[in-house]
């Protein structure tokens, strides 16, 4: 039973720690409704597995940590709010969301120690609060319209307004009264440009901002900016693009599963055979499966790209939650079929543990030699050549680390020589270290690695040196979880596996033989049309992560190729590495997200995107308390121009014009 839509997207919010809960249409499936919200992955599994379709709610209130602003246009919402805005300023960009009958959730964090409950109507017609005792349907639920719940944004929640807590809040934080003091000189301008701009976001019409700027300026402004100024302001606020759904919002479901076409050949078969018996994800299963049997066949098949020669080794990486992900179940099942298919791989080449560059050397070294004087007399008379250690004939080496934060702590420390062997051991099999009392090297080494990691960890021990300098591009990075709820276990026999393990074995030899591969014409024709996509740089650490696509997927349809016993790679091994491949930018997009590694040009980026209408440079200075020199922001804002994020436009405001900078995506 695999996993429906509804459960994918359930299982994602609960891996961000909010807790969810099944609804029928709006209806609690559960005995207690929204207090049995959880983000347990088995309790929620049980739940879609009685209800497949059930759509996806969250409770409101402490639980979630959020309230919902309910805006229904139909009955005055957007006016409503907007009157509200002329009052108290506008609303701070937040994580917002369309239902399919037209209206908007606007979702709010609280702050600690607030309890805001349910109410209708207290802020006015259209708008409902959805707190204490409440709870929303999230997307991609389906409405009972027939249209989907869909994020219009992918902001952050934003913190509760200090007014809109003095309105709601049972019992406000001491110490933050509102207080109308008007908009000063010097901050008019800004003040209007916002307004403007969170009000066309919201779909208003050029007239309705407008006459709403001129209020606000009549009624706040100190002294009030001219009339005709106001309406420039109004004028360029209104060309901002109404806000659309979008399909990447911060809280984003779990990538789409595999496409079939990844399930190609004997590597189809396999999964489909384990797959029915455990809890394991798929896309775990296939791409162990592998990196697995790329090691064992060896390093004698490869594929020419220039002069350099693509060897069957991968480096993956299953991302996770602990423990109930199904990360080492996964492993296991494919251990166990090499057992069956190739006994002497699967007994002597595994090996587990990634604590240093020397101690991955040692598993591949070549024979350590030393030279020992020749004495005649007391006198040296030459030196003769003695074998201190035979190393190892067998340069095959399966690297299982269940714990990869483990690994990725050690390279951290200072002279650990970890992360260069790794990625040598990916580029060319030759190893060594310049550590001066370690003699052990390697050459033909044919490493491929399979590590297990929670994404929380990863985020958390995976610095920016490992993600820039190449380390991290060399692995495939794979989003895993429990695919199915399986009380009793399942009850994979070796009467099922023995007829693909014997189909496996006759690959592996086949693998062993060495060929050198190539493509035929029509996978060269498929090559032709993606490659540019492939090789297209992209910004950010995401780009640099998936910055090795075209020699990733040519590894992987190497690999497919020989499992059919080919040395001729054809369209169908090309299409199911493309698959396999996409799956990974998708579970790098969901694990890593768009950051950039630099943490200035990343914030402003992350607000540039939650605020359409843009920022002016003092609203940016305001970002970071005023704390960092111009000097600095300058550069951050260089390096959002340079990757194409963001650009700057001049706003005329009767005046000097104001030099407002925009998320590229705002511009389209």
């Amino acid at each position: 039973m695999t996993a429906s839509p509804m459960l994918h997207a359930a299982l994602g919010y609960a891996e961000r720690g909010i807790p969810v809960f099944p609804v029928r249409g709006k209806r609690p499936l559960t005995d207690h409704g929204f207090k049995d919200a959880s983000t347990g992955p088995d309790q929620i599994c049980r739940w879609w597995a009685q209800w497949p379709d059930a759509n996806v709610a969250i409770p409101t209130g402490r639980p979630s940590g959020m309230i919902v602003l309910d805006v229904d246009p139909r009955h005055g919402g957007n006016e409503s709010l907007a009157a509200l805005e002329r009052k108290y300023g506008a609303l701070p960009p937040t994580l917002e969301s369309r239902t399919g009958g037209g209206g908007r959730h606007l979702f709010l964090k609280l702050r600690d120690g607030q309890t805001i409950r349910n109410s209708a109507g207290k802020l006015g017609a259209g708008l409902d609060v959805r707190g204490k005792g409440g709870y929303v349907v999230l997307p991609p639920s389906p409405h009972l319209s027939g249209e989907n719940y869909t994020w219009v944004n992918n902001c952050k929640p934003a913190p509760l307004p200090a007014w809109m807590i003095e309105v709601l809040c049972d019992s406000p934080p001491v110490g933050e009264p509102v207080l109308d003091t008007g908009i000063e000189k010097g901050r008019r301008n800004d003040a209007l440009i916002r307004l403007g701009g969170a009000m066309r976001r919201r779909g208003c019409t050029p007239r309705t901002i407008e006459l709403a700027l001129l209020a606000e300026n009549a009624d706040r402004c100190k002294p009030p900016l001219p009339e005709r100024e106001v309406q420039q302001i109004a004028a360029s606020a209104s060309r901002y693009p109404i806000a659309t759904a979008c399909n990447s919002p911060q809280l984003a479901p779990w990538p789409d599963p595999l496409a079939p076409e990844a399930f190609h050949g004997i590597a189809g078969e396999i999964v489909s055979v384990i797959e029915p018996q455990t809890e394991s994800d798929p896309a775990a299963l296939l791409i162990q499966f592998l990196a697995a049997f790329g090691n064992a066949i060896g390093g004698s098949s490869f594929f020419l790209v220039e002069s350099d020669r693509h060897r069957p080794n991968l480096f993956v990486a299953l991302v996770g939650q602990t423990s109930v992900s199904r990360k080492g179940t996964s492993w296991g099942h494919i251990r166990r079929l090499f057992q069956f298919a190739d006994h002497d791989w699967a007994a002597n080449r595994i090996r587990t543990g990634l604590s240093s560059g020397e101690g991955l050397i040692w598993h591949v070294r070549d024979p350590i030699e030393r030279q020992s004087p020749v004495r005649e007399k007391g006198r040296i008379v030459s030196y003769e050549t003695q074998i201190e250690d035979n190393g190892v004939t067998d340069k095959r080496a399966m690297i299982f680390e269940a714990e990869f934060s483990s690994a990725l702590k050690v390279m951290a420390r200072e002279g650990n020589t970890l992360s260069g062997v790794i990625r040598d051991a990916w580029d060319t099999g030759n190893l060594s270290t310049l550590t001066k009392n370690s003699p052990a090297r390697a050459t033909g080494a044919h490493i491929s690695i399979v590590t297990h990691i929670g994404r929380q960890e990863l985020l958390h021990y995976l610095n920016l040196t490992e993600l820039g300098n190449g380390f991290a591009n060399r692995f495939l990075w794979v989003s895993a979880r429990r695919s199915k709820i399986l009380p009793d276990g399942g009850s994979l026999s070796s009467e099922q596996l023995t007829p693909v393990a014997e189909r496996l074995a006759g690959a592996v030899a086949f693998g062993k033989e060495g060929h050198e591969q190539r493509r035929d014409d029509e996978a060269r024709e498929i090559w032709r049309a993606v490659y540019p996509k492939l090789s297209e740089s992209k910004p950010g650490l995401f780009g640099a992560i998936i910055s090795r696509g075209p020699a990733q997927v040519v590894r992987l349809s190497s690999l497919f190729s020989l499992l059919d016993r080919s040395d001729v790679i054809r369209r169908c091994h090309l299409l199911a590495a493309l698959a396999v491949w996409d799956y990974c930018v998708a579970s790098a997009r969901f694990i890593f997200g768009d950051a950039l590694g630099y943490p200035e040009a990343d914030r402003i980026f992350s607000e540039l995107r939650a605020s359409p209408e843009g920022l002016t440079r003092t609203e940016i200075s305001a970002l970071f308390g005023r704390n960092r020199a111009m000097g600095e922001i300058e550069a951050a804002l260089h390096c959002l121009e340079e990757c194409g994020l963001a650009r700057r436009l001049e706003v005329g405001t009767g005046g000097r014009p104001t030099e407002t900078w925009i998320a590229a995506d705002s511009t389209k």
